[in-house]
């Protein structure tokens, strides 16, 4: 899951246009949205980011993926579980989506939720 992917798809979710976020945004740009969905820009900042949940009225879940999202890509197993698994803590995902990893990184929702039990026991 990509930043751009995960903007339009919370957009398109909750049926709004890009004015509308604009709207909702405290006036970000229709046009920066558009650029941030299309994968032209990254990096926002967190006045951004902010300004971006409370228009896409994300959850803490959400916001906290957005957040992370801003910073690096999430294996799309990993995402389904941090959308699918609400019994699992941010405090548990959070450092397995940033673990850097030697050789193969886990790529399957089963490896995934091993490397969150790894974690989960520390």
């Amino acid at each position: 899951m990509t930043l751009a992917e995960f903007i339009a798809n919370a957009r398109e979710r909750r049926g709004l246009t890009l004015r509308q976020i604009q709207d909702k945004a405290d006036k970000l740009d229709h046009a920066y949205i558009s650029r941030l969905e299309k994968g032209d820009r990254d990096k926002p900042s967190e006045a951004t980011i902010e300004k971006l949940s409370k228009a896409l009225r994300l959850n803490e879940r959400e916001c906290q993926i957005l957040t992370l999202l801003a910073e690096r890509d999430i294996d799309d197993a990993l995402y389904t579980i941090m959308i699918s698994r609400p019994d699992i803590t941010w405090p548990h995902l959070e450092p397995v989506a940033t673990m850097s990893f030697r050789g193969q990184q886990p790529n399957s929702a089963k490896d995934w939720l091993k490397m969150i039990q790894l974690v989960q026991e520390l």
